[in-house]
């Protein structure tokens, strides 16, 4: 099994064990600097939405609760700590000095709108509420824009998990699907005989 099969396997199960709680630790977990990979955690909670196994809206609510209670954590250890605090401790909970960097440039080259539109790019958002607290961003206008971001990322990628496995489940429930199979036999017989034809015709030659 691949090292991606064996991560979607390992999630797939902690979610399943903790329920919405596991939900809830993990995004928050993230939204502190604390890199999880929120990407595939949500995508995998539509998944499992709509094969039933979770509620599709009590699971956007725990998590947009999460990423906020993350953010705003991540906001006053800006505020209060300063990036020193980060760089002295951050080791401790697996932050690299360099996502603190990346963090930092993408919150002073698009200023404190970056609060928002960071919420939705990997890696990015799990430390863009640091520079923000850094720089003593107003808490509303914080709140605010990182509710935004964390509901449109939250949002997207639920829908994906969730859209994905119904197209899925459409495909393997046609008649088509076997079609496709078959035309895909016939496609790769005929590019494996005519390999194999010029391979014979090469060594003719030779």
């Amino acid at each position: 099994m691949s090292a991606g099969g064996i991560l979607f396997n390992v999630t797939e199960s902690a979610l399943l064990s903790l329920g919405y709680m596991g939900i809830f630790y993990l995004m928050t977990l993230d939204s502190l600097m604390v890199p999880l990979g929120s990407e595939a955690i949500m995508t995998l909670a539509g998944v499992l939405a709509f094969q039933g196994k979770f509620d599709f809206w009590l699971v956007v609510i725990v998590a947009l609760l999460a990423s906020m209670i993350g953010s705003t954590l991540s906001w006053m250890i800006g505020k209060y700590g300063g990036r020193k605090f980060l760089e002295r401790y951050g080791k401790y909970v697996l932050i690299r000095e360099k996502e603190i960097i990346r963090g930092d440039v993408f919150f002073t080259r698009h200023g404190e709108a970056a609060v928002m539109f960071g919420r939705v790019i990997p890696l990015v958002r799990t430390y863009v509420s640091l520079p923000a607290g850094v720089a003593v961003m107003p808490y509303r206008k914080f709140f605010v824009f990182t509710l935004i971001g964390s509901a449109a990322f939250v949002l997207i990628l639920m829908t994906l998990g969730y859209e994905l496995s119904a197209q899925i489940t459409s495909l393997l429930a046609s008649e088509h699907l076997y079609t496709l199979i078959g035309a895909g036999i016939v496609v790769l017989g005929l590019i494996a005989a005519i390999v194999v034809g010029l391979s014979r015709r090469r060594a003719a030659h030779e």
